[in-house]
């Protein structure tokens, strides 16, 4: 009978819907238990379910026996039922139950009840109109329903804050991309978990300049997030107060070596475009960013200082390149060339295959001359399908920047060509750019 019973119990509790809220919830739950289909086999008749006020609780949801005729009638914090149920968190109530008060019990039910207390601020009653007359079975059965949904409540407040989470991260990042004159950007980024340790911004610094930022905090879920997050309120406050590009990184290293754990980091890469296409950047530990000319040669922005957090007094030095017309800027984070595939997943032999740059480079190449939005989703589809269309192990983040073509004597000068190949990226300093302090 146990098992028949607690097998019964796990599915009705597995259907129910946690996302709704407590009070729907447990109203649901009320519901499936009272069902005809469920009624016989856990021996309840009825259900109610009271939430709690200030001086007493107040009945939300009846079904069974008076059904909703009775909802909104209240029961006090200082009957003694109340109080012993409170006290115990599950209570048989009969007629022989000291401080039993016949009249009152009869506004909600004819029959014997068993109730239990659940959740806090505000806690609920669930109280049941059985048939069981076995104390012993009452009280197993009493106590695996309160269990069950005091797990349910907890997972409802998780999922709570998570979708709270969600909708904190989602307003950090910018719905639309603003617009700079002869560029075209596009970003996404796409979490591992409900929320993520990937965030991107792009701000206008001045009428002709866009601030342009990728980051990822190390892990992903929520610690990820928060950290995060907190990257984003940091570089904004320091655009706001036009501090130097290296001066406000190392303002934001101190603060995050601060504010999280040594063994936690985050990588940032931040870059101030003008409208001419110059570009002055710093890349603080992260995956160096693709710059994929018009002819097709490829280069790497790579890194100006460490990843921030575990060296309060890193100095970071700002790096110089230009953008030119019809080249592409492609910003990206580990989930993309970490991504790995199906066929190492369950093979301790042999090192995971990954996306890595020899995946990445030739998508970039190919879409070139697409517009930025089409690259970011040509290499997010790209990641998803060399998975195997399983779930990502890290969050996954792509921005890109085009500028756009010009013709005749618009164009830019000419550049001296330097032969790549995928095993042999570098950064573009030797060619258009250069670094300083």
């Amino acid at each position: 009978m146990h098992k028949k019973f607690y097998r019964a119990l796990e599915r009705l509790l597995h259907n129910i819907d946690t996302s709704t809220g407590d009070e729907r919830m447990l109203s649901s739950v009320v519901k499936l238990l009272v069902s005809p289909e469920n009624a016989q086999l856990f021996g309840i008749a009825s259900g109610r379910v009271y939430r709690e006020r200030a001086l007493d609780f107040v009945l939300i949801e009846s079904v069974g026996e008076y059904g909703e005729a009775i909802e909104g009638k209240t029961v006090q914090k200082d009957y003694a039922l109340v109080r012993h149920l409170l006290e115990h968190r599950l209570w048989l109530f009969r007629p022989d139950s000291p401080g039993y008060d016949a009249a009152l019990e009869a506004q909600f039910s004819h029959m014997n009840n068993a109730a239990i207390a659940v959740g806090q601020n505000p806690i609920y009653i669930v109280s049941f109109g059985v048939e069981n007359e076995d104390r012993g079975d009452l009280l197993v059965m009493l106590e695996a329903i309160r269990a069950a949904i005091g797990l349910k409540l907890r997972q409802s407040t998780l999922e709570g804050q998570m979708r709270q989470a969600q909708a904190i991260q989602a307003s950090l990042l910018p719905r639309q991309l603003p617009k700079l004159a002869g560029f075209d950007l596009a970003a996404r980024t796409v979490p591992a978990d409900e929320v993520g340790g990937d965030v991107y911004d792009v701000q206008p610094l001045e009428p002709r300049m866009l601030g342009i930022l990728i980051a990822d905090a190390s892990g992903h879920g929520l610690p990820a997030a928060l950290q995060a997050r907190d990257v984003i309120v940091g570089m904004r406050m320091g655009q706001s107060h036009n501090e130097k590009i290296t001066a406000l990184v190392e303002r934001l290293n101190r603060v995050v070596h601060q504010t999280i754990l040594v063994s936690r980091f985050i990588t940032l890469f931040y870059a101030e475009l003008e409208d001419t296409g110059n570009v002055t950047y710093v890349n603080a530990g992260h995956n160096p960013p693709l710059l994929i000319a018009r002819d097709g040669e490829v280069f790497q922005l790579q890194t100006s200082g460490p990843v921030l957090g575990p060296l309060p007094d890193a100095v970071y030095r700002r790096c110089y390149m230009t953008l030119r017309p019809g080249e592409l800027l492609v910003l990206f984070t580990d989930g993309v060339i970490e991504r790995t595939a199906p066929d190492a997943a369950d093979d301790d032999e042999h090192e995971a295959r990954e996306f890595g740059l020899e995946h990445l480079v030739p998508i970039c190449l190919a879409n070139r001359h697409r517009d930025a939005a089409a690259v970011v989703e040509a290499v997010i589809a790209a990641v998803r399908d060399f998975g195997g269309g399983l779930p990502l192990q890290d969050d996954v983040s792509v921005l890109a920047i085009k500028r756009e073509e010009v013709t005749g004597d618009h164009l830019a000068e000419s550049l001296t060509p330097i032969s790549l190949s995928l095993n042999d990226l570098h950064t573009g300093g030797g060619r258009r750019g250069s670094s300083g302090a």
